[in-house]
């Protein structure tokens, strides 16, 4: 009895220190998953809220989709206006995701749709990103061409400390929701 009593006692308190561990190395994991471009860490992500966008929409962020839809191969004309086209292109990647195809852009369309990328990418998911940081946030130097070299990792870089989030140049999940968010 008394050796049950100290396993479940040792597993208790093993456990207690496991989670004690994860809570005080969670902002250095969260900093691993953002400079590790694209490995796997275990940290929890924060809530994300992305906008809904739908049929009739137009401008930068129908922008960003249609370039995001071609980058999973659904080709579709970047125009910034989400007529039927942009539909179709957005239900085949909704169905082809195991997402409702409900034809809107919502948190589970967006959140799969991202890609993380980096200075060397090439890419329409590297052009969005460019259009947007040329277009809407006024860094003309920043060419659309599709191509993430210095020019545009300097960019990211910029929004970034603009927005308060880790200056890396990488553009995941938290740099895109801020690019969609804030344009």
């Amino acid at each position: 009895m008394r050796n049950a009593l100290r396993r479940i006692a040792f597993g208790v308190l093993g456990t207690g220190m496991v989670v004690a561990m994860a809570v005080s190395t969670a902002p250095v994991a969260a900093n691993a998953a953002v400079s590790a471009r694209g490995t796997a860490a275990v940290a929890e992500m924060p809530a994300l809220v992305w906008p809904a966008v739908h049929l009739g929409d137009h401008g930068p962020r129908v922008v960003k989709v249609q370039y995001l839809l071609n980058q999973h191969g659904i080709h579709v004309t970047v125009d910034g206006k989400f007529g039927p086209m942009t539909l179709w292109g957005v239900k085949l990647f909704q169905k082809k995701n195991g997402i409702f195809p409900s034809g809107i852009v919502g948190a589970k369309t967006w959140t799969a749709l991202i890609v993380t990328i980096w200075k060397g990418w090439k890419g329409p998911a590297v052009a969005a990103v460019q259009w947007e940081l040329h277009y809407v946030y006024g860094y003309h130097f920043v060419a659309v061409d599709g191509v993430f070299g210095q020019m545009t990792e300097w960019a990211v870089k910029l929004f970034q400390k603009k927005y308060h989030l880790v200056p890396d140049g990488i553009v995941g999940p938290v740099t895109w929701n801020a690019l969609v968010v804030n344009d």
